[in-house]
Formats: structure tokens, C-alpha cells, sequence
């Protein structure tokens, strides 16, 4: 027989509110996606209303002594948002407490009022994104670069030229569809079939194939080959007939296809009948051609990165790390709502729906306060720990982790995650990824610690001038890299090489007349 006993058990757990997952989210946003996001809240929170651009403005300079950075201020509590009408001597409720509130039972009249009197003694200016310095009046907005039209949208307008019927139309469109970034079409014609069946259209092999070779001569031309040699021979099948070594190109590609890209020269010369001359302007014929007829973007819209800060130099030569916030909406707690809140002549209900909107608008407002913070404390300490990499090149990037900004400024090592990824940086000479700041070391025989970022470099300095007809094997990189004071292992060049993507010596051996 079953007896029933009675524990108490003590357990410690953690868990996110509301108020921080909605943070989390906003914070690994690029500005792009934050604007959609921003301009969403609009459409769902009659509450929230955009600010006129003309009189506010996002931005804000961080100055930084060229000579020695200041520490940032750290703090670690949520931050608060204060109201004129807060006493000096009381604290404000803190942000990240306002979504923490337990859903309440059924309120009584008077403990609503209440609540009510609360919100309209506030001041709902204070719930807005802008809150930084006003812009002068010789400022203008960062505009925005005008929108390019994808590669798969351009096939798209021109299957419409072509003469096909509404089946073929369907298939070309299915096609497109599955055509990776690089222009190729890498999946099984069987997995095509599938698809349009999953959409009530039977169709054969055959017919894709069909299809697909129309695609072939649209422009660019090659996108939606197979193979590169596929890709190669469609170029070479639209090139002008009276083009030289037009017919041995073809051969070269249609049926020594593996000699040439295994570099095997001599056996091209001795297969094709060809000197060095005619060898040499047939390689330099199929090099003009395109190998990625995608271009790496073959869906991407827009195709341009919007950086998400800005660093440039004041005429004191202090660097000035600005943010890119100014493109995003600015928006406030309409004071419309505010009014309807207080009138007592409106249902409760509708009142009461109000008040949840205010909650969640202020939750809104200081969720992007908050990443906009902790943003500019990352990049700040990135400006600081790789302060010479700003002033005087990328030869001067020193080794950094996750875990150095993390210290600096008392943060989770999870948040500067969040915030390196996918941003991006411009300065004075280039734009980059925050990823790319953070590299490992290597040690130095001088016992320096150099970044593995500069070691890429130097390896591909080195690739770059060596001699055509005779390039550098890893062995002989890594001494010459040794005779630089970069003491690192054949395998670690092989690795880092590999890593550029850059082919073994015997692939990089061109032709020489």
C-alpha cells in the first residue's frame, strides 16, 4: 500500500523575462533588420508613433583622446528612465522591471484609477528613442543606397520574353528557385520533379532539361549550369564565331577537361597539336569567361552592407565613433493615448487595453535604448583595445577574443557575441566586419604576439609576388616567413592557405611565352 509524504525542496534557477529576451532579440539585429523591425511595432502598437525626422536625430560622437582612451563608464544594472516629475530623491522604476509586473486578478475601480493616475502623471516624452543631441543645421541624413534588383529576379522578367507556355513557365520558375548564390544548379532534376508535383504539375526529366537549357543563354549567361565545365562550354557556345582559338577552346574544355584543370600543359600542347603560343591564348581565351555567373548574390536584395558605425578623425586627430541609428525610425508614446486614458468617460475595457499597449511600448522603447548602449560600449572598447589598428593601419591588428571586451566592459561574453555579429564598421580606408577584430596569436620568435590576421596577409603578399612560372610551395613560405621574425609551421601555412582558399603552388603556375 502506497503512502503520500510531503517535501519542501529549495532550487535556484534562472530565467529571462519578458523584458530581457525582447533585448536579446533587438540586440543581435543589424540596422537594416532593426528598422523592419522598429517599423513593425509601428503597425501593431497603436500606442507607439514615429518622430518627425527634422527635429530629432539618433546620433551621438563618442569622442576618444588620441593619446590615451578613457575607461568607459560600466554599469552593470539595467539602466532607468527617468521623468521630470520624479522627486530627486526617489529612484525611478528601472526599464527592465516594466514587463516583470505578474498579470494582476481582476482590478477593482478605484485600484485601477489608481494605476491610471500613475501613468498620466508621467511624462510620456520620456519614452521615446531619441534621446540623444539634436543635429546642427548643416547636418543631413545618411541616405540610404538605392535598391538593385536580384539576379533571380532579372531571369524572372526575362522568361516572361520568351515564347513558352504557362507549364514551362512554372518549371522555369522552379528552376530559379533552386539555383544556389554562385549561379550554379546543384540539386537532382528529381528533386524538381518533386517540387512541382508537391504543387500539381506532372513533369518529366526531359522537359526540365528542356527548360533549363533555355536558361542557360539568358543573361548572365551560364547561370543554372551544372557543372563548370557545363557553365564554360554554354559561354563559349555564345562567342562570336570568327573568335580566335574559338574551336580549340572548345575541344579543350569538352574533352580535356581534367588536363586542364589539373594544369597539365604539356600533355594540352601534345593532345590539341598546339606550341606554347597557341597554348598560351587559348588558357588566356577560357579565362576571360565567367565562372560564378551567379556572382555570389544571386538572391540577395539590395547587395550593399549598411554599416552600423562609423569611425573618422576630428581635426584634433581624436577618433569619433559615430552609429548608423540615425537611418533607424525614432519613435515616442503618442500623447493622443495619454488623453484617452485619462478621459473616464471611455470603457474600461478600451482603457484597460491602452494601458497594456503603454506597457508594451515603453518595454519597446527601452529594450532599444538598452542595445544601443551596450552597442556603443563594444564598439568603444573595440576602438580602444585595437586603438593603433585605427590610427596607423591593419599591419598594427593585435590579437583579441570575445573574452578581452567582455572584461573590459563587464559584460557576458553571449551579448558581444551578439553584438559582432553581422555588424559592420567604416572607417577612413575600408569597411569591416566587428568579427574581424577578434583573430588569435601567434608568438614570435622576438616573443611579440602577432594576430593570425596578419599572418593570412603576409602568405598572401607573399603568393601575390611570386613568380608565375614558378610559385611558392608552403615549405618555402614558411621560411620566408621566419626570415620576417613569423615563426609558424608548413602545416599552419597549408591551413591558412587553405583558409583564403587559395590553391596548392602546382595550381597556381601559369604560362609564360
Amino acid at each position: 500500500m502506497s503512502s503520500l509524504n510531503l517535501s519542501q525542496n529549495q532550487r535556484l534557477s534562472q530565467r529571462l523575462s519578458p523584458q530581457q529576451i525582447l533585448y536579446v532579440k533587438l540586440l543581435q539585429l543589424p540596422s537594416l533588420q532593426l528598422e523592419q523591425r522598429i517599423k513593425q511595432e509601428l503597425e501593431e502598437n497603436p500606442v507607439l508613433e514615429e518622430l518627425d525626422g527634422e527635429s530629432e536625430s539618433a546620433e551621438q560622437d563618442l569622442e576618444l583622446p588620441a593619446a590615451e582612451l578613457p575607461e568607459p563608464e560600466i554599469n552593470v544594472a539595467a539602466p532607468e528612465v527617468a521623468t521630470p516629475d520624479t522627486p530627486p530623491d526617489e529612484k525611478p522604476e528601472p526599464i527592465a522591471t516594466v514587463l516583470e509586473k505578474p498579470e494582476r486578478e481582476k482590478q477593482t475601480e478605484e485600484e485601477f484609477e489608481k494605476e491610471v493616475a500613475e501613468y498620466l502623471g508621467d511624462d510620456m516624452e520620456g519614452y521615446k528613442t531619441t534621446d540623444y543631441n539634436k543635429l546642427g543645421e548643416d547636418e543631413e541624413r545618411e541616405y540610404q543606397y538605392a535598391y538593385e534588383e536580384s539576379i533571380s529576379e532579372k531571369l524572372l522578367k526575362q522568361i516572361h520574353l520568351l515564347d513558352i507556355n504557362e507549364k514551362d513557365f512554372a518549371i522555369a520558375e522552379e528552376i530559379i528557385g533552386n539555383i544556389d548564390d554562385d549561379g550554379y544548379l546543384r540539386c537532382a532534376l528529381e528533386s524538381i520533379v518533386d517540387g512541382l508535383l508537391a504543387l500539381g504539375l506532372t513533369v518529366t526529366e526531359k522537359e526540365i532539361e528542356d527548360v533549363l537549357e533555355k536558361i542557360w543563354y539568358l543573361e548572365p549567361v551560364g547561370i543554372g549550369s551544372r557543372t563548370l565545365q557545363e557553365c564554360l562550354l554554354v559561354q563559349l557556345a555564345v562567342q562570336p564565331p570568327h573568335t580566335p582559338r574559338l574551336g580549340t577552346a572548345k575541344a579543350m574544355i569538352a574533352n580535356h577537361y581534367e588536363a586542364f584543370t589539373m594544369k597539365h600543359y604539356e600533355k594540352l600542347k601534345d593532345d590539341l597539336h598546339l606550341d606554347q603560343v597557341g597554348l598560351k591564348e587559348t588558357i588566356e581565351l577560357i579565362k576571360k569567361l565567367n565562372p560564378k555567373p551567379g556572382g555570389g548574390n544571386f538572391r540577395q536584395f539590395g547587395n550593399y552592407v549598411v554599416p552600423d558605425f562609423f569611425i573618422t578623425k576630428d581635426a584634433d586627430g581624436n577618433l569619433v565613433v559615430t552609429t548608423s541609428d540615425r537611418n533607424v525610425p525614432q519613435i515616442k508614446i503618442s500623447s493622443t493615448y495619454k488623453k484617452m486614458l485619462e478621459d473616464k468617460s471611455k470603457p474600461k475595457d478600451a482603457r484597460e487595453f491602452i494601458k497594456q499597449k503603454f506597457d508594451s511600448a515603453k518595454s519597446f522603447i527601452a529594450a532599444i535604448q538598452m542595445r544601443r548602449e551596450t552597442m556603443r560600449k563594444v564598439m568603444e572598447s573595440i576602438v580602444k583595445l585595437q586603438y593603433e589598428f585605427f590610427t596607423e593601419g591593419k599591419h598594427k591588428l593585435r590579437p583579441m577574443i570575445l573574452k578581452d571586451i567582455a572584461e573590459d566592459i563587464q559584460m557576458d561574453i553571449s551579448t558581444i557575441s551578439r553584438v559582432v555579429n553581422g555588424k559592420y564598421v567604416q572607417t577612413d580606408d575600408d569597411v569591416f566586419e566587428l568579427k574581424y577584430f577578434f583573430s588569435e596569436g601567434i608568438e614570435t620568435e622576438s616573443g611579440e604576439e602577432v594576430s593570425n590576421k596578419i599572418i593570412k596577409q603576409a602568405i598572401k603578399d607573399l603568393i601575390d609576388q611570386e613568380e608565375a612560372t614558378k610559385p611558392l610551395a608552403d615549405d618555402r613560405i614558411a621560411e620566408l616567413l621566419a626570415e620576417k621574425d613569423m615563426k609558424v609551421a608548413r602545416r599552419t601555412v597549408t591551413k591558412y592557405r587553405e583558409q583564403m582558399q587559395i590553391p596548392v603552388a602546382r595550381l597556381r603556375k601559369r604560362l609564360e611565352v
